[in-house]
């Protein structure tokens, strides 16, 4: 194969890993943000609360004298935000954890990730090392997700019962994009690894 023939074949785990680098520093930048504003101390933080169907259609809501039209209702289990302007420090600390489990995360899986495609770059990609790499991390993205999905709600739990005390609210969701990520990466660790095993099995053959 000629320079320039080589030059123009497409390296697809180049491209990738390089993809990687920049949604990497953009985890770290999404991630360094919301810390900044809990150490420098942001104006207000915003925090989720249930709204209150029996409080009337009035409750700063848009849409005539009465604030919502004729036939409508605030829907029970709905939710609002308010602005809490002069935050405590447990306030925005409580905010902060709101957020950073998941963006802490994301770096993490990021960070594997691009540990596993450079490797397979560099050498060999169909080894026992990267079998290995995709089950840690198949395992971090699905546990993980579910780990930092509950620490923020709990986190927002908290938050809320500082406005709130006597009706603390946090909505908690099944964390679906990260389970599927991760049995995905799984997955593709166990065809790897079958992969893997045939080919040691034919060369001893031969």
């Amino acid at each position: 194969m000629t320079l320039t023939e080589r030059l123009r074949r497409a390296d697809w785990l180049g491209e990738m890993q390089a993809a990687l680098v920049l949604c990497l520093a953009g985890a770290g930048i999404a991630a360094a943000l919301p810390v900044a504003r809990a150490v420098l101390g942001d104006d207000h933080v915003v925090v989720r609360l249930e709204a209150d169907p029996a409080a009337g259609p009035a409750a700063g809501l848009t849409g005539g004298a009465g604030g919502l039209p004729g036939g409508a209702a605030i829907a029970p289990e709905s939710v609002v935000e308010a602005h809490i302007t002069d935050p405590s420090l447990h306030q925005r600390i409580a905010e902060l954890l709101t957020t950073l489990p998941t963006l802490l995360l994301l770096a993490g899986v990021l960070a594997l990730l691009l540990r596993i495609v450079r490797r397979a770059r560099r050498g060999d990609p169909f080894t026992a090392a990267t079998v290995q790499g995709l089950r840690v991390l198949g395992l971090l993205t699905a546990l993980g997700g579910s780990a930092a999905g509950a620490a923020e709600s709990l986190a927002a739990l908290d938050l809320s019962s500082t406005v709130t005390p006597g009706a603390a609210f946090a909505v908690w969701e099944v964390p679906a994009g990260w389970l599927l990520a991760g049995i995905g990466f799984l997955a593709v660790a166990e065809v790897l690894r079958r992969g893997v095993t045939m080919r040691d099995e034919l060369a001893a053959v031969i």
